[in-house]
């Protein structure tokens, strides 16, 4: 169940033991001597490691509920984050939780051309899924990311590719920047680790205007829910980050009207399975789209209902996680 702090009477900054088995188990995956911005992959982690505070956590809410994480005054944003904690938490386990907090996005900007509904769902300690955004000067860039596996070994490399996601500079196109995170991916991998790591993700840059371009590393499809009830699913358009080296990846566009809404997911929704192994399926996602109406959140909270319906379980399958996406329009 979940708790209100890290542990008993926990307050201040991660003891050096603690810090030190995190940092032993990412070393695992990666080579943490990797150039990164004026030091190396392993002093941005760390750096960020050391700078948690252990008590205070947030209390999560009841079990099957979503409990909110952060919402801005302009109503731009919703965000609900469930992780499953529990009283007994090894603290590393914890710490690593706490690190994948802290690096959760927390507001839109005011000029975010975007209104975003999100939820993710941790399949067990820690999440395997990623999602964020940055304003850039032509518009929003947002992603989504799925690393393989499931557990603290995927939780814990979803984190380190913040870090390499954060380290790469503004305004490439969606293409060039999955190019870029590929090679960092790589380059950072542990070469001696036999069961490498990728990731899948989607990223994509929405301006005012509503012209939007987008790349995708091997996931899952974007679900385009047009205002005349029309459904489109834009597919992938590269391999998966991490396989291979000197990989390209290909640009596409689209206009994204007034009304329409985008639905960005990563495979622990559409392969959620009911007790007779039946997945979730786009087709049962793409008709809830179509009943949709309100805001973002209003078709967030309608999948995640019939998400959980679907399973009839207390325990998730996979990390489940999804943004609603919709045109600022007006403010």
């Amino acid at each position: 169940m979940p708790t209100k702090s890290d542990s008993p009477g926990s307050s201040g900054a991660p003891s050096e033991q603690v810090v030190h088995e995190l940092m032993a188990e990412l070393r695992k995956a990666f080579d943490l001597a990797t150039p990164l911005g004026d030091g190396s992959l392993g002093d941005a982690v760390e750096r960020r490691i050391r700078s948690l505070k252990l008590g205070g956590t947030p209390a999560w809410g009841s079990e099957g509920s979503m409990t909110q994480l952060a919402k801005e005054e302009s109503g731009a944003l919703d965000f609900y984050y469930r992780p499953h904690l529990f009283p007994d938490m090894d603290p590393a386990l914890r710490l690593g939780h706490r690190l994948q907090f802290d690096l959760l996005p927390r507001h839109l900007p005011e000029e975010s051309p975007l209104r975003i509904a999100a939820l993710l769902e941790s399949y067990c300690h820690l999440s395997g899924d990623l999602l964020g955004w940055r304003l850039e000067e032509d518009g929003l860039f947002l992603w989504i990311a799925d690393v393989s596996g499931h557990g603290v070994r995927a939780g814990l490399a979803a984190a380190t590719l913040y870090f390499l996601i954060d380290s790469i500079e503004e305004g490439l196109s969606p293409a060039v920047f999955a190019r870029r995170v590929n090679e960092r991916m790589l380059a950072a991998r542990n070469s001696g680790d036999p069961r490498a790591l990728f990731a899948t993700a989607v990223w994509l840059r929405a301006g005012a205007n509503g012209r939007v371009t987008y790349a995708s590393s091997g996931h899952n499809p974007i679900l385009l829910l047009r205002s005349t009830g029309e459904v489109e699913f834009l597919e992938s358009t590269g391999t998966p980050l991490g396989l291979l080296a000197q990989q390209t990846f290909d640009d596409r566009r689209f206009e994204l009207g007034e009304n329409d809404v985008l639905c960005l997911f990563t495979d622990g929704l559409v392969e959620a399975k009911s007790p007779d192994e039946e997945e979730f399926g786009t087709d049962r996602l793409a008709e809830i789209g179509r009943r949709r109406s309100g805001s973002p959140m209003d078709l967030t909270r309608a999948i995640y209902r019939a998400v959980r319906e679907h399973q009839t379980t207390s325990l998730l399958d996979d990390d489940l996680t999804y943004m609603v996406v919709e045109r600022a329009v007006g403010g």
